[in-house]
């Protein structure tokens, strides 16, 4: 515990007081190295923490949409898929107007607070906003951990193992300080999250705990076990009414909604795609109109463009245009993404319908015939990374986002929640945990089944949950959705069309064989079930938890980017052509670098960090607790 008070506590109160004004806030307006120690609250600061991690569009930008939501697959997107991280991106989130300084301002609640606690000069609500601020601080703290390993603050680091250590001490210590019998509504407007609904935060906290066991499942099992079992006896986010979330609202600052910006097109990725297509065999509902344009995707792959897309990848449906709707999907796709063309109120404002899209001739001289692409009412997408010549052939499919299913209005605007700690989350942690036999109460069937409600219930499309919990049609990477129904997913035949001679004919679909998981040898396991079921729930408001799963499990299977020719930069992932079939941990990211200046600023500190680290200080180093 002395390493963490030098870490958090390094600097003194005065100092850590003296470096945040809370301009932000009418109720001070004054800064707090002229009011003292007994002035200062540490609600406020709390307060400016939380909201300043919401992030503003600069930096939700940088991190949430091409950081984040490109490691996780949520989007189709090339950049930090490959391991090409933007050491100027990563700079400003580690400074201290973003990630670092929403530390920094959670240690100054903590410290003011406990300090007035020591002194005789806390109010009321003190203590307990103190513990809210533990709780917060041990997120974000291990925010950053998950995204660069070591942390530092005041210029000293700490083990990954010895930072999570911490977050579960502190979670834990910190919900049991909680007293709920302390009117708090004096401090309500100040808390974020629950408006001072001290119960809520003792569910954050243990479900927090849940999730942060969970994560050191493979490198320290009984760790997590006895951590994870001890946690899950306490109350929990359960509820919509329990849910971690933050209003956003319209502007331009950190409350305005991390989705917002239109020229982030976030099309549909062909690893959420995969996920969803025929999954609980539900009918894509649409209107008359479109009616005509469904195809079941159970028997027909698409318009095969061999000679216009990459097929140096393990992506099952490579090469392929779907030229249609797919006439099953799982509902909640339709309530996240607009069909390309059809103007619903759903594709966000001021975008333009696709309708079709050039492909251009292979090669000057070439006896293959242009082709042009019908994309308005079409349900496709396509892999990113290296294409060499077949990026320039496909251009015009490819630069024009509106050609695919895009993040739609609903989060295109700021009047949302932005979600930090739904009840899929935790009803998912359990059904894991009963899976790998820890001490639960229910079932891992009964958890999965309720993880999977109370997303459909978030998306408004409840009613179809029976129907999709019974379903045994599996998806295009060969999982289904009924927990009972384990039977694997065999090669079958489907038709196609030749998108040059537009002949119809027929292939052998082959599930892909995800080595990561199994050793490739299940698809339709109880784990992947659960971990497939929570990606979809965690989409779009959780990309770095979603990330987080796929670098401890390798799960859901995420397809390699294209790879027609070798990646020039030395940095980005191992994939080549001859390895692009392959499916390895080695082929994703696992972190991002520390900042550039970090190493001249901080030349000690750097190296103790890369020296815990146990690696180059490179996206494709593996974290202590995903090196499986």
């Amino acid at each position: 515990m002395k390493l963490f008070k030098n870490i958090f506590m390094g600097l003194s109160l005065t100092a850590m007081v003296a470096m945040t004004a809370c301009s932000d806030f009418e109720e001070l307006n004054k800064n707090p190295r002229d009011m003292g120690v007994e002035a200062a609250k540490p609600e406020y600061f709390l307060n400016r923490s939380v909201i300043n991690a919401q992030q503003d569009p600069h930096i939700a930008e940088r991190m949430f949409i091409l950081t984040w939501k490109a490691a996780s697959r949520f989007d189709r997107s090339g950049g930090f898929t490959l391991g090409s991280d933007n050491n100027g991106w990563i700079t400003d989130y580690y400074g201290v107007n973003y990630g670092g300084g929403c530390l920094i301002t959670a240690n100054q609640a903590v410290a003011i607070g406990e300090e007035q606690l020591a002194t005789g000069l806390s109010g009321l609500t003190t203590s307990n906003v103190v513990q809210m601020a533990r709780i917060w601080r041990a997120c974000v703290m291990a925010e950053l951990a998950c995204g660069f390993g070591p942390v530092a603050l005041n210029g000293e680091y700490a083990s990954e193992k010895d930072a999570f250590y911490f977050i579960l001490t502190e979670l834990k210590d910190a919900a049991a300080k909680l007293d709920p019998s302390v009117d708090m509504s004096s401090v309500a407007d100040l808390d974020a999250f629950y408006g001072g609904n001290v119960t809520n935060w003792v569910k954050y906290a243990n479900s927090l705990r849940m999730r942060y066991a969970m994560l050191l499942s493979v490198v320290d099992n009984a760790k997590a076990k006895a951590e994870f079992e001890d946690a899950a006896q306490g109350s929990k986010i359960l509820n919509i009414t329990d849910m971690a979330a933050v209003a956003e609202k319209d502007g331009w600052d950190a409350l305005t909604g991390v989705m917002t910006r239109s020229w982030n097109a976030q099309p549909i990725s062909p690893t959420y795609n995969n996920l969803v297509v025929g999954l609980g065999g539900q009918a894509f509902d649409v209107p008359a109109e479109l009616q005509t344009s469904l195809k079941d995707p159970q028997t027909y792959l698409g318009l095969y463009l061999d000679k216009h897309f990459p097929l140096t990848t393990n992506d099952p449906c490579a090469g392929y245009f779907f030229d249609g709707i797919p006439s099953k999907i799982d509902p909640r796709a339709t309530k996240l993404y607009n069909i390309p063309g059809y103007d619903d109120g759903i594709i966000y404002p001021g975008g333009d319908l696709a309708t079709t899209a050039d492909l251009l001739k292979p090669e000057v001289g070439s006896t293959d015939v242009a082709v042009t692409l019908t994309t308005k009412y079409s349900w496709s997408t396509c892999v990113a990374g290296s294409w060499d010549n077949k990026a320039g052939y496909s251009a015009d499919l490819v630069s024009d986002n509106n050609n695919f299913p895009r993040i739609s209005k609903a989060y295109r605007t700021s009047a949302n929640k932005r979600v930090w700690f739904a009840p899929w989350e935790t009803e998912f942690l359990l059904a894991e945990a009963a899976v790998y036999g820890w001490s639960v109460t229910g079932s891992a069937q009964s958890h999965y089944e309720a993880g999977i409600r109370a997303s459909f219930d978030y998306l408004g499309v409840g009613a179809k949950a029976d129907a999709y919990l019974a379903s045994s049609d599996y998806n295009r990477v060969g999982t289904s959705v009924s927990f009972t129904h384990t039977a694997e997913a065999t090669s079958f035949t489907i038709n196609y069309k030749d998108g040059y001679s537009n002949e119809a004919k027929t292939t052998t679909y082959t599930y892909p064989v995800n080595s990561i998981h199994n050793g490739g040898a299940t698809n339709n396991d109880a784990l992947t079930k659960i971990i497939t079921q929570k990606y979809l729930a965690f989409v779009p408001w959780q990309p770095l938890e979603a990330w987080n799963d796929q670098r401890r499990l390798g799960l859901p299977f995420m397809e390699n980017q294209a790879v027609e020719v070798a990646y020039p930069v030395p940095t980005q992932v191992a994939l080549t052509p001859s390895t692009s079939k392959e499916c390895k941990l080695e082929y994703y990211p696992k972190r991002y670098r520390y900042p550039a200046t970090l190493e001249t600023t901080n030349p000690e500190g750097y190296a103790k960090a890369i020296q815990l680290l146990g690696g180059t200080d490179l996206a494709t180093t593996p974290l202590w607790w995903n090196k499986k």
